[in-house]
């Protein structure tokens, strides 16, 4: 078959592991926004990721007297009317971002237009149902969230630590990816500071993206966050920048586990990062965050609760301290094979044609 994906590939290795796993399945896959516009080119499966592609991280967007509802609904129906089976994985429940009134539509309009609504975990059809009545009438399908290992690399963690000038002997406890307000910075720091773990170490990295509301914060964070990186600490790194795709290892590497601090969201790439390299995860129970882990090694605490936070990640460093103590590893061979991309393009193709499972 023929397929279109209106993404291409990125840093994050999400898109191109999917298409890898089509190609490898027998299947030609052609990538990008402009295509599904622009082109003549006729698929058989049309697969939409982020709906925001469509109107906000293109171009579309910016020119003028578009009417952009208008114009992907005419777009899909024009898919539909040739015969191209819509496929709409669900990441979000809501836009990015959101500025216009109209974003919301937009999701309504893709999940209407689409004939299968890929999820990664069970729980996403029930929310998306409650939001979306005419998601009940699609076929609703559950493909987890595949595996990092196209960009894995293992490097020793004495090796990965020299590079971040971190201590050996340390608890690593990694907070990973663009610092934005709703990984609850304060929140993260105050349950690493309440725990009884003596040997924690918290390491922050990516890129900061909280500027504050107004000129003041910015000058109060840029002076923060210069004075952050250019001191050494103790009991703490912080790494505010963008992180190249091949420094991913050394960062995943150097860590111990991975903490989620967020109170809200549906899922989240780097559940599935850590398990890749056989990091256990202390992350709240929202969204698909629980299910994504099945099969490996986390826990979950109540988002938002402080004390319960606390409790999770002293489990969690008791855990690693204790396997470090018998030089034994994780073994996350059972949640990659339930996650593997194999699998995803396998259950996605069954129902596309019509042999659902």
């Amino acid at each position: 078959m023929n397929i279109l994906i209106t993404e291409s590939p990125s840093e994050n290795g999400y898109i191109e592991s999917l298409i890898n796993a089509y190609t490898r399945a027998g299947h030609t896959v052609i990538c990008d926004v402009n295509n599904f516009y622009f082109s003549g080119y006729m698929p058989d499966i049309l697969h939409i990721h982020w709906p925001e592609r469509l109107y906000k991280w293109h171009s579309l967007e910016s020119i003028g007297g578009v009417d952009i509802y208008k114009t992907i609904k005419e777009r899909l129906l024009w898919y539909k009317e040739k015969g191209t089976k819509i496929i709409h994985t669900i990441h979000n429940l809501n836009p990015h971002d959101s500025n216009h009134a109209f974003e919301e539509d937009i999701y309504q309009l893709i999940i209407e237009y689409a004939d299968i609504l890929v999820h990664h975990c069970n729980d996403s059809i029930n929310f998306i149902i409650d939001r979306c009545s005419d998601a009940s009438q699609k076929i609703n399908i559950v493909c987890p969230h595949g595996d990092y290992l196209i960009h894995y690399k293992i490097i020793d963690q004495s090796h990965a630590r020299q590079q971040y000038n971190i201590p050996s002997e340390k608890i690593v406890i990694l907070n990973f990816g663009k610092q934005r307000p709703y990984k609850n910075e304060n929140f993260i720091k105050t349950v690493i500071k309440d725990l009884e773990c003596t040997s924690k170490y918290l390491l922050v990295a990516g890129r900061f993206e909280n500027p504050g509301g107004n000129s003041s914060s910015r000058l109060y964070f840029r002076a923060r966050n210069r004075i952050r990186k250019q001191f050494e600490y103790s009991k703490q790194r912080y790494i505010y920048r963008q992180i190249p795709t091949d420094e991913i290892p050394a960062i995943l590497c150097s860590s111990d586990i991975v903490f989620l601090g967020q109170q809200h969201g549906l899922n989240s790439g780097l559940l599935s990062l850590a398990a890749t390299y056989s990091k256990p995860v202390v992350c709240p129970d929202i969204g698909c965050f629980h299910a994504s882990l099945s099969g490996w090694n986390h826990e979950t605490y109540n988002a938002g609760n402080i004390a319960d936070a606390v409790r999770a990640l002293d489990k969690m460093c008791a855990r690693v301290i204790e396997i470090k103590k018998e030089a034994a590893s994780f073994d996350n061979s059972l949640w990659l094979t339930k996650h593997s991309w194999d699998r995803h393009v396998k259950n996605i193709l069954l129902n596309a044609s019509g042999n659902r499972p």
